[in-house]
């Protein structure tokens, strides 16, 4: 199955925020039948197999129109890298004939400064977070044409995908606007690389060297030997020896006439001088473009899978169908130790069953769980909030290791006050950032909620920074998770 790439993404995200019109109970209803068709594992093409039934809008979507913007973006910045490459390399290779051009001068413009520049790329995509970094991060990528042509295309999708470049940002941004630099430089080497096998070909260049600092010529040559070592074997033309070394060497003041057997010597540079830049500068570039195309179609991937919609999306294709009855208890327990009635689908060993402040007896829990998993019980977990943040994680180790999801029941008529909001960051802790979390407010009777005290608990816990947290709404013949 096909992966989806940046115009899924955007299609997918998109067509998800405009299906927030519709009922919370129409789109489980849709979901979960889609999801019992579905026979993927692997969340990625999961979300593809659900596009394909409900969503795929085919070449004319915002997506691809997007994408075809992004290409004649790259079209246009690798023209323009080209074109700054001609024009630096024409200003850069320029000789009249007095003098050689400078081979140190040269090399120094067309092949130091922008390796200085790849390496503090490379240090503003670390990781880490070292003192000033993001501010060094926001002032290059202020200047970087490729943050102007992502705003751009962030008004084509107002989804903030391209233009944001900072620290905070998602890494999909961030490798955007590698790529976009990268095809830049590439253009720009590639223009050089132009104008310097032109000139070769149709005028008699000269390279020498020439420097204040007491230097000496066996110096030089042992530091462009070495600059040499990844050609020196198959291409040997392109190495300079000791006696080319010796003989470039020029002084200003000396306006005594070039003899023509050393001017013809001195255009034996133009190997060298090429491959340098094609080594040192075209390939190191060509190679991070490379790689900055492969993270950011990860960077793409995840940035689906992570969004706060999507995950709820995956849920809702996996999630069991929960449905409360009135008065459903257990015979001999009073109200408060009612016992929900059983699921629309059976759950299974990977959920996790919490009972916060005694919502229910973990003996009715016990039952519940029996009739749902068809087995003797499985391990409910009782916490409250006269325990300890120490006994509370000791007590969650009993929640299975590889749960899929975590159902808590909690009093729907109290208010889901700050201990419970700071153990759900606990729980959170404790099982990891893949399984979902599906909070239940019960009343006394086990079955709905009023709408105010529901609407309560979907506020607050609307804030709580967790992208897989759910409230389960209960009426007398449905549920849904909101």
């Amino acid at each position: 199955m096909r992966k989806p790439h940046i115009a899924d993404v955007i299609d997918v995200r998109r067509w998800l925020a405009d299906d927030r019109d519709h009922s919370l109970a129409d789109r489980l209803q849709r979901d979960r039948a889609i999801g019992r068709e579905i026979v993927e594992k692997q969340d990625i093409e999961r979300i593809s197999a659900w596009w394909q039934r409900v969503g795929a809008e085919g070449d004319e979507s915002v997506g691809h129109r997007v994408m075809a913007l992004s290409r004649l973006a790259v079209v246009v910045l690798l023209v323009a890298g080209v074109a700054l490459g001609v024009a630096v390399g024409s200003v850069a290779f320029g000789y009249e004939g007095d003098y050689p051009v400078n081979l140190l001068a040269l090399l120094g413009v067309l092949v130091g400064i922008p390796l200085l520049l790849l390496v503090l790329t490379l240090v503003l995509l670390m990781p880490v977070r070292l003192p000033g970094l993001s501010a060094a991060r926001d002032a290059v990528s202020a200047v970087n044409p490729g943050r102007w042509v992502g705003a751009w295309l962030d008004r084509h999708t107002d989804m903030r995908l391209y233009a944001g470049f900072s620290s905070s940002e998602s890494d999909f941004s961030r490798w955007q606007l590698v790529v976009f630099s990268q095809w830049i430089a590439v253009g720009y080497f590639v223009g050089i690389l132009v104008v310097g096998w032109l000139l070769v070909a149709v005028t008699d260049l000269a390279f020498g060297w020439s420097t204040t600092l007491n230097m000496e010529a066996a110096t030089v040559h042992r530091w462009l030997s070495w600059a040499a070592i990844p050609w020196q074997n198959w291409l040997p033309i392109a190495v300079p020896d000791a006696a080319l070394v010796e003989a470039s060497r020029f002084y200003r003041l000396d306006t005594g006439a070039v003899p023509l057997e050393r001017a013809a010597q001195l255009g034996q540079w133009w190997p060298f001088v090429l491959m340098m830049i094609l080594v040192y500068g075209l390939l190191p570039r060509f190679a991070l473009l490379l790689v900055g195309r492969w993270r950011l179609g990860m960077a793409a991937r995840s940035l689906l899978c992570d969004d706060p919609e999507v995950l709820a999306l995956l849920d809702r294709l996996a999630a069991p169908g929960v449905d409360f009855i009135q008065q459903a208890e257990i015979a001999g327990q009073p109200p408060t130790k009612s016992v929900p009635a059983p699921l629309e689908r059976g759950l299974d060993e990977k959920t996790g069953i919490v009972l916060w402040n005694e919502a229910l007896a973990e003996g009715a829990a016990q039952a519940w769980l029996s009739a749902n998993l068809g087995t003797g019980g499985g391990p409910v977990v009782t916490v409250g909030i006269w325990q300890s943040d120490t006994d509370i994680r000791a007590r969650l180790r009993a929640v299975p290791a590889d749960a899929r999801r975590v159902m808590v029941f909690t009093k729907g008529w109290e208010p889901p006050l700050l201990e419970f909001l700071d153990f759900l960051t606990v729980l959170r802790e404790c099982i990891g950032s893949d399984p979902g979390i599906t909070v239940i407010p019960i009343n006394t009777a086990a079955s709905h909620v009023d709408e105010s005290d529901r609407e309560i608990w979907a506020r607050s816990l609307s804030v709580h920074d967790d992208p897989r947290l759910y409230v389960l709404q209960a009426t007398l013949d449905a549920g849904a998770e909101a």
